[in-house]
């Protein structure tokens, strides 16, 4: 049985809509943690997943070949029938693509030897540990080819061909008893290029060396300045989750009926773009063979867009924005962000700096938490320092942020010139997706800092 055979076959069993998703995988992982290789894995996949909507209801099947196309296409009917007695109906009135895109990679990750990526790990174990008081290393390397058609009953057929590569490098120092720590990542969209000669372990090492030195933080609220990393992190998981159709639609965001209204500084505009070339989050069609696009999010301070889903954009009766995406063939697209970043400013970091009088510089992100639907969020950052008529003063650790979301995008007064974009990983519902935060240095009015 070929896609367009388990359309029909989904369509003549009466379901409104009906996607088949043919994928293909090929992935590599390899951490290494002191030193030595405790996970080492290399692997192909080949499934093909149905996805039916009846009366508002969705269902998934999932082929391993062509020949169970047919009990996969029984499944995801059954269950689409079955999830509609719980369901808000819905025409499926939503446009269609046709296209093929493949990454051009240099030096494509799969044709490359499992030894030789080894060898990269080992070099950023060894990179890490040549500077004392390094207690434990944890490097990581991954990467995926990932190669997608999509066809759907309303005419859709694309092709895609993406593959991506990371580094990643998270590493401890130790002195007396205090334990201190530093995380470095590179990746984008591409070949082993990207991360070949990189000195991720090397940066991560440094720092987390120089936070044995540190003071903890004052606690207290404080003018501060948040680097590009965690103010990236910020607007991605504070922000951006929020913007997210799935939660305007359950209601699940402090974004709810603020379209066009207020919801930061005049000077702060958020995009979130899966067409930047070469970033970790970038791809040309969603995993609903929806073409991506640029939007703004927030744009001089305004709520200009959501980010959706076919179902959330009809929900919502605006345009799909292209942010439909899944962790692999067993799961269904849902909504997420890709690359998503604050808008360079005007300012250089010399100037936020020297005009501040006393305050915190933020640096770096170890994790969080955020609750979209109240606004809330704390995160930890991996440092600061002290600022002190213009200059920084004194190394910090213990440096966490909290507060709610839309005060400090009002409280922003100074956005640089200087953006740069950092690869990750984003888990939500338990689907993991790569993805860019970005943002340039931001300097906010006042922000509340505590320590542990």
């Amino acid at each position: 049985m070929e896609l367009e055979d388990a359309i029909s076959l989904a369509l003549d069993d009466g379901v409104d809509f009906v996607e088949v998703r043919r994928e293909r995988s090929e992935t590599t992982t390899i951490r290494m943690i002191d030193g030595v290789v405790r996970e080492l894995s290399r692997g192909s996949e080949f499934r093909i997943s149905v996805r039916a909507l009846y009366k508002g209801g969705w269902g998934l099947g999932v082929a391993s070949s062509l020949a169970k196309l047919k009990d996969a296409v029984k499944d995801a009917v059954e269950l689409a029938k079955l999830s509609s007695k719980w369901a808000e109906h819905i025409e499926p009135e939503w446009p269609s693509f046709r296209g093929r895109y493949e990454v051009k990679a240099q030096k494509p990750a799969w044709e490359v030897s499992t030894s030789e990526k080894v060898e990269l790990i080992q070099e950023q174990d060894k990179q890490a540990r040549k500077m004392d008081k390094i207690r434990n290393t944890n490097i990581l390397f991954g990467d995926v080819m990932r190669e997608t058609r999509i066809v759907n009953s309303l005419g859709t057929d694309i092709n895609q061909k993406t593959a991506r590569v990371r580094l990643a490098a998270y590493i401890f120092s130790h002195e007396a008893e205090l334990t201190e720590s530093a995380f470095e990542s590179k990746g984008g969209v591409g070949g082993m290029k990207i991360v070949e000669g990189s000195n991720v372990a090397e940066l991560a090492a440094k720092r987390a060396v120089e936070a044995l030195s540190a003071k903890p933080a004052p606690p207290g609220t404080s003018p501060a300045i948040l680097d590009p990393k965690l103010a990236g992190v910020f607007i991605h998981e504070a922000f951006g989750h929020a913007a997210e159709g799935d939660a305007i639609v359950n209601n699940q965001s402090i974004l709810v009926g603020k379209m066009d209204k207020k919801v930061g500084s005049d000077m702060i505009s958020v995009i979130d773009d899966p067409t930047i070339e070469g970033l970790y989050g970038s791809y040309k069609y969603d995993d609903e063979g929806t073409e991506s696009k640029r939007k703004y999010i927030v744009k001089r301070g305004l709520l200009s867009g959501y980010m959706t889903s076919l179902e959330t954009a009809s929900r919502l009766r605006i345009e799909p924005t292209g942010n439909a995406r899944s962790m692999d063939y067993d799961n269904p697209p849902i909504v997420r962000m890709s690359n998503t970043f604050i808008e360079t400013g005007n300012w250089s970091f010399d100037e936020m700096l020297s005009e501040m009088k006393s305050g915190i510089y933020a640096f770096g992100s170890l994790y969080g938490y955020t609750d979209p639907a109240k606004g809330q969020f704390m995160f930890k950052a991996e440092g600061g320092w002290l600022i002190e008529n213009g200059e920084l003063k004194q190394r910090l650790r213990e440096v966490a942020i909290t507060g709610m979301t839309l005060d400090v995008l009002h409280n922003i007064d100074a956005i640089a010139n200087d953006l740069t974009h950092d690869p990750g990983m984003c888990g939500k519902y338990g689907q993991w997706v790569p993805v860019t935060t970005g943002a340039p240095h931001i300097r906010v009015k006042k922000l509340v800092f505590g320590g542990r």
